[in-house]
């Protein structure tokens, strides 16, 4: 039996996808989304989601409005809540390198600019690699886009203190469905999967909390 090529000291016996080989089961447990980027696909990373129940910490300014997330802001909200979900979706069929932490550290940035337009001031606080700066300027040009007056009333326009909140219960939500894990796609597959059966003619929203 083959040599596990990562630790080069036990046997492999699991196929890993990730390097397409045999590698030890110490070696899958321990250095899954953390050492070895996974793909979705692997049998060995979706059994173990079942029993992860280690999440990212909160951020504690966005979890004390937590009680503001009610059915009553995921009815107000539930196409822009959509539609910039949809849109990290997308991202992500796009971008193969693109992971949870990317997207919560966008949606941080997102909120950060938010926050400063919302003083009187205008100053984008950019993303430092281009994964997660390709996502910001997709979710900033929808996010421009729906907070734009519309002179018909056809549609609902986005406040920027509302733009704010929305950020924050995305936040989250990411947080909420991600793992410790750095290289963890938990929350992305969790909103594919979810949004992959939600039809445009939907009224309501497919983000919930667990």
């Amino acid at each position: 039996m083959a040599t596990c090529p990562v630790c080069s000291n036990r046997p492999g016996k699991r196929y890993c996808p990730a390097i397409a080989e045999q590698i030890c089961a110490v070696c899958c447990g321990t250095k899954r989304e953390i050492e070895i980027d996974c793909p979705s696909s692997c049998s060995y990373l979706k059994a173990s989601r079942l029993y992860e129940s280690e999440k990212p910490i909160p951020d504690p300014e966005v979890t004390s409005k937590v009680h503001n997330y009610d059915e009553r802001f995921i009815e107000r909200y539930h196409q822009v809540l959509d539609a910039l979900t949809a849109a990290v979706v997308e991202e992500h069929m796009n971008s193969k390198w693109l992971v949870d932490n990317d997207v919560i550290e966008v949606y941080r940035l997102l909120r950060t600019t938010m926050k400063t337009l919302s003083s009187g001031i205008y100053y984008e606080s950019l993303p430092d690699n281009p994964i997660r700066l390709s996502l910001y300027r997709r979710l900033k040009s929808l996010l421009d886009e729906i907070m734009e007056p519309d002179p018909g009333g056809a549609r609902m326009t986005l406040k920027v203190s509302e733009a704010i909140d929305v950020l924050d219960f995305l936040t989250l939500v990411a947080q909420a469905n991600s793992s410790i894990r750095p290289k963890s796609r938990r929350y992305l597959d969790w909103v594919a999967q979810r949004f992959s059966g939600l039809s445009q003619a939907s009224q309501s929203s497919g983000i919930i909390l667990p």
